[in-house]
């Protein structure tokens, strides 16, 4: 069943109630509440049915197995700028281990058949990565335009930009209201849409930035495939790739805030009901194999811990409010326990094994399509 959280006191509160009040209206001492309370004993089993009844709630909500009925969906705020504001150092640290160079390259001039000077606008650019990646692949005059609207972000790629000699524009505003002078020849977003709460307007947006003709580009992972892409060397694969209870979490994200982690696998089929055509994907082939022979091993692996959260000597309180948290988007306790397990059982692992080397594939999908130039209207008469 898991670790039982009692949800008493929180009950009690809600009803405005003493100890002595709620110890009165169920017939025990009040000294015998506050020991459930405070957890040094459990209420027998023959009174957790009267406790369910008085408080009108599940005996799975009264042992903290279920949120209660009012205990509200939190929307995950990823989609705010405040957010990505916050993780200018995580963006710096782990986008170096999204591509290799030569792949880049391979699609630029054999998949997208670019080979003439071309304009190009990222939306939802960050600090400008995916330009400092592709302007070396683009034909010379090449043009790149970054949109963003966490000033952060874009301060520090502007430094960026300026430190490489690189010519690019970046600015500051929102995708979603910016209303472009120019069009563009292609349009990319990476690691974006799976952050949205509304994935198919801002693909919409993206497509009424592009020119007849250009490309529109969407690089994002599938949660599924994420999972299951890694490995832990002298752990157990099969334990690694559990995530019994993190398709309700993106069940209930997508019912509830339209928030997709399918939607890399989804995104092909809206670009074509979107009107684009020559619709295709392809998939990122970056797969890091990190062991200790690296001469940067430890920078890369520490990183690749803080990334995943896997840092060991979360607090009682702070685990618990993992768990309400994962509780509210439609985990079971026990779901929400093992989550919280396997990550200190990883975080341990890594401690214990400092020279650990590990294969992690993102699952990264490519898709793209063009915007349709249209049929000519001939004038008439």
């Amino acid at each position: 069943m898991g670790s039982i959280t009692l949800r008493i006191a929180d009950l009690r509160k809600k009803n405005r109630l003493t100890q002595q009040e709620l110890a009165d209206s169920i017939g025990v001492s009040y000294q015998t509440i506050s020991k459930w309370e405070t957890g040094i004993s459990m209420p027998d089993i023959v009174m957790l049915p009267a406790l369910s009844e008085y408080f009108q709630v599940s005996t799975d909500q009264l042992l903290g197995l279920k949120p209660l009925d009012d205990e509200t969906y939190i929307p995950e705020k990823t989609a705010t700028k405040d957010f990505w504001n916050n993780k200018l150092d995580y963006l710096l640290r782990t986008r170096r281990g999204y591509w290799n160079d030569d792949y880049i390259a391979f699609l630029v001039s054999q998949v997208w058949k670019i080979d003439q000077t071309v304009s190009v606008l990222d939306c939802g650019c960050g600090y400008g990565f995916l330009g400092q990646l592709l302007l070396p692949c683009l034909p010379e005059g090449s043009t790149y335009t970054g949109i963003d609207y966490a000033e952060d972000l874009i301060q520090k790629g502007e430094c960026l930009f300026a430190d490489q000699k690189m010519s690019a524009t970046l600015l500051c505003k929102d995708v979603f209201t910016h209303s472009a002078e120019n069009q563009y020849d292609l349009v990319i977003c990476q690691a974006v849409l799976r952050h949205l709460d509304d994935p198919a307007a801002f693909l919409q947006k993206m497509i009424t930035f592009a020119k007849p003709g250009g490309y529109v580009i969407s690089i994002d992972a599938n949660r599924e495939f994420e999972c299951c892409g890694l490995y832990i060397d002298g752990m157990d694969y099969q334990e690694l790739c559990k995530h019994e209870g993190l398709e309700k979490k993106w069940q209930t994200e997508l019912a509830r805030q339209g928030r997709d982690y399918a939607i890399a696998i989804r995104t092909a089929h809206m670009m074509q009901k979107l009107g684009l055509t020559d619709v295709d994907v392809r998939m990122n082939d970056k797969v890091e194999f990190i062991t200790s022979q690296l001469p940067d091993y430890n920078e890369i692996r520490n990183d690749f811990i803080a990334y995943n959260d896997w840092t060991a000597g979360i607090s009682a309180a702070e685990r618990e409010r993992l768990i309400r948290h994962l509780l509210s988007h439609g985990l079971s306790h026990r779901e929400a326990e093992d989550y919280c397990n396997r990550n200190v059982a990883i975080a341990d692992f890594f401690a214990a094994n400092p020279i650990a080397g590990y294969t992690f594939m993102k699952g990264q999908m490519i898709s793209y399509g063009k915007k349709s130039i249209g049929k000519k209207t001939i004038p008439s008469d």
